[in-house]
């Protein structure tokens, strides 16, 4: 049975709720864990949409992706996390360069290469939950 726009708006909000729920009562570790996730899904789901032919500049995932980096590397406590921070910092602008590279070039290798990155950094975090 095939998928109808209604059922697939319903299926999204579920999503959503699920998320916020979720959210509300999650630790600082565990709303950086739910960051890794959403960022790890973006960066996916643009990997198939390249191995499929799109072009993913300008594309929800895309924004998706960079919004996260952005939010992951604003939300960083410098001063308790002192060279940690600093370094976590440098790390998501880096992630940032990489993500915009992979983007403009429609690149399902530098998308992979990506996502090994944030899937080394995701699994320490997630040893701290």
């Amino acid at each position: 049975m095939a998928a109808t726009a209604s059922t697939v708006r319903a299926t999204g909000l579920y999503r959503r709720l699920q998320h916020e729920s979720r959210a509300a009562t999650a630790s600082p570790v565990e709303l950086v864990t739910m960051l890794y996730d959403e960022l790890e899904t973006a960066i996916g789901v643009l990997g198939a949409m390249v191995r499929q032919g799109q072009r993913i500049s300008a594309t929800d995932p895309a924004h998706r992706a960079r919004a996260i980096l952005i939010g992951l590397d604003a939300g960083l406590d410098h001063e308790a996390g002192g060279d940690v921070a600093g370094a976590l910092s440098r790390v998501y602008r880096s992630m940032r360069r990489k993500l915009d590279e992979a983007v403009a070039a429609n690149s399902e290798e530098a998308l992979a290469d990506l996502l090994e990155g944030i899937l080394t950094i995701s699994s320490a975090w997630r040893q701290l939950g």
